[in-house]
């Protein structure tokens, strides 16, 4: 694979049929979960394809409903990034 490979997939995105759209990302999706360098985790990833499959079939949230989802999603990764951050010794 060389460097040019994303600005070629870039290139023929618009002629790919849909089909092949969702294959290649969940090919790219699973490749990087399998590689372990995925910054989601394995239910994240469900919860994406979850989503991708209630859009298709036009279950959508209300305004109000996503901000309170997202301001719920924010808070998990605050809450997790504050678990793993380590505090700077001060001197």
């Amino acid at each position: 694979m060389s460097t040019t490979t994303p600005e070629r997939i870039v290139e023929l995105w618009p002629s790919l049929p849909e089909e092949a759209r969702i294959r290649l990302v969940e090919w790219a999706e699973s490749a990087v979960a399998a590689s372990g360098q995925s910054a989601f985790t394995p239910e994240e990833l469900a919860g994406i394809r979850r989503g991708r499959e209630d859009f298709k079939s036009g279950r959508t949230s209300s305004l109000p409903e996503y901000r309170a989802d997202m301001d719920a999603f924010f808070d998990r990764l605050k809450a997790k990034a504050t678990l793993t951050a380590s505090p700077i010794p001060l001197r």
